[in-house]
């Protein structure tokens, strides 16, 4: 999985000016711009490795058929079982059964609706348990 460019400051704030305080030659603080890019760079990088490593062993876990494909979506889109329970309101109870390979293949065909519009994959994806992208990547 390729890391999404998230390193400069036009990219984490769309554009917007970032104001940070910094000690003068005086040793009083003054206002100036883009002080902290650097290292906001580094930690953002170090963050989407973190996050691909995550989805990499998901998608292990899928491959060999340990959890369903809706585990690999909640990962690569940054999901938790509560989130996705509030999202297709659902009980928190029956997110954590969907995981299951066995009990994934029998979920309805509305269920999967609910998890195929979230994620913007089709039905028929899901059912395969065919892994795409995460959301981010596709915008």
């Amino acid at each position: 999985m390729e890391l999404p460019d998230r390193s400069s400051a036009e990219d984490v704030t769309d554009g917007l000016k970032i104001v940070s305080y910094a000690v003068n030659s005086n040793g009083e603080y003054e206002l100036t711009q883009d002080f902290v890019w650097q290292p906001v760079g580094v930690v953002n990088h170090q963050a989407w490795e973190e996050i691909a490593k995550k989805i990499s062993i998901s998608r292990n876990k899928v491959t060999a058929g340990r959890v369903s494909c809706l585990h690999y979506y909640m990962t690569a889109n940054q999901m938790d079982i509560g989130l996705v329970a509030q999202y297709t309101r659902q009980p928190r109870w029956k997110v954590c059964l969907h995981l299951i390979p066995f009990v994934f293949a029998r979920v309805s065909a509305d269920t999967l609706r609910k998890y195929a519009d979230m994620y913007r994959v089709s039905l028929a994806d899901l059912r395969n348990g065919r892994l795409l992208a995460p959301i981010y990547n596709n915008e």
